[in-house]
């Protein structure tokens, strides 16, 4: 009797961090709205701010309607329950739903900073629509809730590969076939009827407010801890009404609460280290740009095993994930891919990174709270993520181009996206002779 009041006091508690968590995983998406429009030039700002209200709008009303009963393979949940209320768990559920959909609409967000400023709105909707209420859910089953890999033991603590490599993936994808910018490259050559890359010489084409893009990136700095830490206890009590006891439940906070807290904040130093000290060498200056962004991505590669690692090794996973970034984006930039904000190199590349550190953190600490880590399984779930995130990207934007729905003209290119899709520019005092008949 006296376990389960105490299971039921820590079940509150529970939900009141969940639900704190989830506000700052949330909140991540002001952190995407100023590190992307700072990044792109002034006419195509109003375009990022709209395409962060989609993600909210769309991809909350897919995660409720369907999104959330694929991710957790029961279909009880689709509409919270609606049909069916007797059989949700609304305590529990709920504060669950809000904090996966909080991590989905993350996922879905990285995409668009390596297509910006050429991505038609209205197919972006699209995107947003299929991304979270399918293509990211299910591999959030197939790894973190009843799919193949879960029972398989494969590991990602907070989402190395299952939020941001996935999300990565797919924006390098989405930038080969949606093309580089008109001004990225001297010519455009198509490799086939599908992708498309930049040739001769490549042109900086520098965004427009420095400061907003570090202001995003101290925000997602924040919001990281949220992200990390607010995933100790969601992995195993995602349902926690039947056979966890209170004494678990604590036993896991008290343990797993220090080292996720350490970690991020030891990675995102390494991160940032690695980025500018890596970007000096590489571009002979220490960049702004380059070191904002090796923040984010230490704090990216140190997701998957968040919960088990030294903090040793958590900032030389940093480091090699910031270090790594002034090298992506010069191999981008030569093979002709016009990644805009430079998202490959921060979620897809650092992505990795974590997702295959998790298998090597195995090696060094095989067990931790009764979970096992195998290099082999790590390896079979990154190789299995690969395929999936591939082949649902060129379905959603080789569809979209197909129908004439992915890229804008060249004139509205030209224009701007402010003007051209949303007749809103975000700076109207530099636009010339007004707006009038478009």
């Amino acid at each position: 009797m006296v376990d389960i009041l105490a299971r039921d006091i820590i079940l509150i508690i529970y939900i009141f961090w969940l639900i704190i968590t989830g506000i700052l995983v949330f909140f991540m998406q002001t952190g995407f709205a100023f590190l992307e429009s700072g990044q792109v030039r002034s006419k195509n700002a109003t375009h990022v701010y709209m395409k962060i209200c989609a993600n909210i709008g769309i991809g909350t009303l897919v995660w409720w309607l369907f999104g959330y009963a694929i991710f957790s393979g029961n279909w009880h949940y689709c509409l919270l329950g609606v049909t069916d209320p007797g059989n949700v768990d609304a305590l529990n559920v709920y504060g669950h739903w809000f904090t996966m959909w909080g991590f989905c609409l993350v996922s879905c967000s990285i995409a668009s900073g390596a297509i910006a400023e050429r991505f038609s709105f209205k197919a972006y909707l699209i995107y947003v629509a299929l991304y979270c209420g399918f293509m990211y859910p299910f591999f959030g089953w197939m790894a973190w809730s009843a799919g193949p890999l879960s029972r398989w033991g494969y590991v990602d603590y907070a989402g190395s590969v299952v939020v941001h490599f996935q999300g990565g993936l797919t924006a390098l994808m989405a930038a080969m076939i949606v093309g580089p910018r008109l001004e990225k490259y001297a010519r455009t050559s198509k490799k086939s009827w599908l992708f498309e890359f930049g040739s001769g010489e490549c042109y900086t084409i520098p965004g427009h407010n420095v400061a907003q893009m570090i202001l995003g990136v101290f925000i997602l700095c924040v919001c990281f801890y949220g992200f990390n830490v607010g995933s100790v206890l969601v992995g195993s009590l995602c349902e926690p009404t039947s056979n966890v006891t209170a004494r678990e439940m604590i036993s896991a906070l008290v343990s797993d609460l220090p080292t996720t807290t350490i970690n991020v904040t030891m990675s995102m130093a390494g991160g940032i280290l690695g980025a500018l000290f890596g970007g000096w060498l590489v571009n002979k200056k220490p960049d702004p740009l380059t070191t904002g962004n090796g923040a984010v991505a230490g704090m990216v590669s140190i997701c998957a095993g968040v919960g088990f690692v030294h903090p040793g090794f958590a900032i030389a996973v940093g480091i090699i994930s910031g270090g790594i970034i002034p090298l992506v984006v010069k191999s981008l930039d030569k093979i002709g891919i016009d990644d805009t904000v430079g998202t490959c190199g921060v979620h897809c590349t650092a992505g990795a990174i974590g997702g295959i550190a998790t298998g090597v953190m195995g090696l060094i600490r095989p067990a931790y709270h009764g979970v096992s880590c195998h290099i082999g399984t790590q390896a079979l779930g990154f190789i299995i993520c690969i395929a999936y995130a591939c082949a649902c990207s060129i379905i959603i934007f080789g569809g979209l181009k197909a129908v004439g729905l992915g890229r804008v003209s060249g004139e509205d290119e030209r224009m701007g996206l402010d003007i051209a899709e949303h007749m809103t520019p975000t700076y109207p005092e530099f636009v010339t002779g007004g707006i009038k008949g478009y």
